[in-house]
């Protein structure tokens, strides 16, 4: 089991919960438990992952603070009590 939490404008779309609670079976991955959030928020369908299953390129996942494209992606093992933090793109200036 772990959390996952969303910023942003992610956090409309997931009718406005700041954290999700997932709860994996050992040898889960990042991309088992994102699925399992839009199974739950299917508001965030498209918004997290594109048609292939792939991250979106505008899209940061973050596992205990490290980035997943510096891990093994959406096949990083997780750990009871992991943390993913998923981050929208931001514009502004």
């Amino acid at each position: 089991m772990g959390i996952v939490r969303l910023y942003a404008a992610l956090r409309a779309r997931a009718d406005g919960e700041r954290e999700v609670e997932i709860v994996w079976s050992p040898g889960a991955t990042v991309g088992d438990a994102i699925r399992d959030l839009i199974a739950r928020k299917p508001g965030l369908a498209g918004h997290i992952l594109d048609a292939r299953g792939q991250v979106v390129p505008y899209v940061a996942v973050f596992i205990e603070g490290r980035d997943i494209r510096h891990l093994d992606g959406l096949r990083t093992a997780l750990a009871a009590g992991d943390e993913i933090a998923i981050f929208p793109p931001v514009a502004g200036g």
